[in-house]
C-alpha cells in the first residue's frame, strides 16, 4: 500500500475533484420542530434536571 506522499499532487488534486471534496458545503440552517418534538427535548431537559438533583443528594446523603 502506498503512502500519501508517494503519490503525484495532481493524483490527488484530481482525485479531489472527482469526488467533489473541493466544493463549497451547503449551508446548515434550523428546521423548525414540532410541537411533539418539542415536548420531547423539554422533557428530556426536565428528566435530565431531576436525575442530578438525585445523584446530588445521594452524594449529600452518604458522605
Amino acid at each position: 500500500m502506498k503512502e500519501l506522499d508517494e503519490y503525484d499532487p495532481q493524483q490527488i488534486r484530481s482525485l479531489l475533484e472527482q469526488e467533489h471534496w473541493l466544493d463549497p458545503l451547503p449551508p446548515v440552517r434550523r428546521i423548525p420542530l414540532t410541537g411533539w418534538q418539542r415536548a420531547v427535548f423539554w422533557g428530556l431537559r426536565i428528566y435530565i434536571v431531576i436525575m442530578i438533583v438525585v445523584v446530588a443528594w445521594g452524594f449529600a446523603r452518604f458522605r
